[in-house]
């Protein structure tokens, strides 16, 4: 009888009564690659919601909300809105317009010691004392 080293991944052919057969030798290697493609598919779908959730949660939606400011000497409206401005407003004469709309202004003329309201946004949600009793 002649014997040959076996390697994973040949088979052998079997004469048995009703014929040939072939018989993989290292069955237990299919049986090894289907438990480790399954662990490797539930670590990556794991993995990819636990992404999912970070980029969720790294991306709160921004409030909209605005503070009084003090116009000091030498300001402008677009010296103020350098100060406040975020991308979500769009292009930065997009936020003057927003400021002047704010405040029903006419022209960008505005005076030192005046106020105006800049609306900004911002990630912290605003407090409302409506329920808060004061004793």
């Amino acid at each position: 009888m002649v014997t040959k080293e076996l390697q994973p991944g040949m088979y052998i052919a079997k004469r048995r009564r009703n014929g040939w057969k072939r018989v993989f030798p290292f069955r237990y290697f299919t049986v090894r690659a289907l438990v480790l493609f399954l662990i490797l598919f539930f670590v990556m779908f794991a993995l990819l919601f636990m992404f999912k959730a970070m980029a969720a949660e790294t991306h709160k939606p921004r409030q909209k909300a605005a503070v009084p400011v003090q116009i000091e000497p030498g300001d402008t409206l677009w010296s103020i809105a350098e100060n406040y401005y975020s991308e979500e407003f769009g292009t930065m004469h997009e936020f003057v317009l927003e400021i002047k709309r704010t405040n029903q202004l006419e022209d960008d003329m505005i005076h030192a010691g005046g106020y105006l309201i800049v609306p900004y946004y911002t990630s912290n949600v605003p407090i409302h004392f409506k329920n808060i009793k004061v004793r």
